[in-house]
């Protein structure tokens, strides 16, 4: 689409009326359909008829276009059929008023000869005209419809709009009746509550009504309450309800009960450290465990009941079973006084002499029998009686 401003301009006291630009160029020769010439025309020119005049280059003058309410012309062939030319606007309203702008000039592309070049005849300004009061009338007939359809849309619109209202009236009235209600009854219930007392009514028990812990879900109050105590249920009846016990925190001891009992891989309320010679029985008792031979052996272990894991084999031996013919060496007797200390050092000799008395002594041990296991019977010489049955060699 090409813009074509139409300016009034006045020269010597004369008005002329201008257009910019002046030179069109309309594109390729014989075309049609294709570009509109759309022109801004000046405000005295409202309500005129304008027309688009052509003048070919060899002076043939086609039918005149036209402008339709917007202003604007669509290029047919009245214009492109003439490589060049010449055109000019005239308005005119039937009673006097006749306006020309200046001529301007437009030219064309020339193309190549097709069949059937010759333009079809073109329609005379009148019938331009006739055309477009028809296509008015047409375009006011559709308006016309249109505007009865809103019409009739806006009356059904207003319809609802009243059906609207009545029921917002509707409800309005039902809310009022609904909060005269509600007031009525919190009158009544106002008059009916006591001003001082106990109350007369709670979760639909009537009367006065007194609230027991049951009631609100508690337990109730012990016969004894101290601070910092626990309470323990004694008895649950159906009647009574609860009966409570305030338990001082130095006395739960005796209340720890559990049906999954703690082990060494489970930790219960208590928590036993593994190889601390420490066990606990299926009854859930916590009982000392005396060291074993692997522990005695390891001596790794310095938490082993019964017999310290530190002390060296010999003594551990010694202090265990009494081996009559435990033999220390200087290196035991070392070791041995490093561990036990220097405090313990005339305790050990006084049981190493003890020991060696009992060795050399030839006495008969009557009233006090000891046992003694041996891990090997090499280079031992033992006189005695074989008993089979007890597997064992008596003295």
């Amino acid at each position: 689409m090409m813009h074509i401003k139409i300016t009034p301009r006045q020269l010597s006291g004369c008005t002329d009326f201008v257009p910019q630009p002046a030179r069109l160029h309309l594109g390729s020769q014989n075309a049609q359909g294709v570009d509109t010439l759309a022109f801004d025309l000046p405000p005295e020119w409202t309500g005129k008829s304008v027309a688009l005049h052509i003048q070919q280059a060899d002076g043939s003058l086609p039918a005149p276009l036209l402008l339709d309410e917007l202003g604007q012309a669509a290029v047919d062939r009245r214009l492109t059929a003439s490589l060049q030319g010449r055109w000019m606007l005239t308005a005119t309203d039937g009673q006097g008023y006749d306006a020309y702008t200046q001529p301007g000039s437009y030219d064309t592309c020339e193309i190549l000869p097709t069949e059937g070049d010759s333009p079809p005849p073109s329609a005379t300004l009148y019938e331009q005209f006739v055309a477009q009061v028809l296509s008015s009338a047409l375009s006011a007939q559709a308006a016309s419809q249109q505007a009865a359809q809103s019409a009739s849309d806006a009356s059904g619109a207003v319809g609802q709009a009243a059906g609207a209202v009545t029921d917002a009236q509707a409800q309005a009235q039902a809310a009022e009746q609904a909060a005269e209600r509600a007031e009525a009854a919190a009158l009544r219930a106002e008059g009916a509550a006591p001003v001082e007392g106990p109350v007369i009514s709670v979760n639909s028990k009537g009367g006065r009504v007194v609230l027991d812990a049951a009631d609100v879900g508690a337990l109730p109050l012990p016969a004894t309450a101290a601070a910092g105590s626990l309470l323990r249920v004694q008895s649950v009846e159906s009647e009574a309800g609860l009966t409570v016990e305030a338990v001082p925190e130095a006395e739960l001891t005796g209340f720890v009960h559990r049906s999954d009992l703690p082990t060494a891989a489970q930790a219960g309320p208590i928590k036993l450290g593994s190889g601390y010679g420490l066990a606990l029985t299926a009854g859930g008792e916590l009982r000392l465990a005396p060291a074993g031979a692997g522990q005695l052996a390891a001596m790794t272990d310095g938490w082993s009941p019964l017999t310290p894991a530190l002390v060296p084999l010999a003594v551990k031996l010694a202090l265990a079973s009494l081996w009559e013919s435990a033999a220390w060496s200087d290196t035991d007797r070392s070791s041995a006084r490093t561990t036990l200390g220097a405090a313990a050092a005339a305790a050990l000799e006084a049981l190493e002499a003890r020991v060696e008395a009992l060795e050399q002594a030839d006495v008969e041990v009557t009233q006090h029998p000891f046992e003694a296991d041996f891990s090997t019977l090499e280079g031992l010489t033992a006189a005695g009686v074989w008993n089979i049955a007890q597997a064992r060699i008596e003295f």
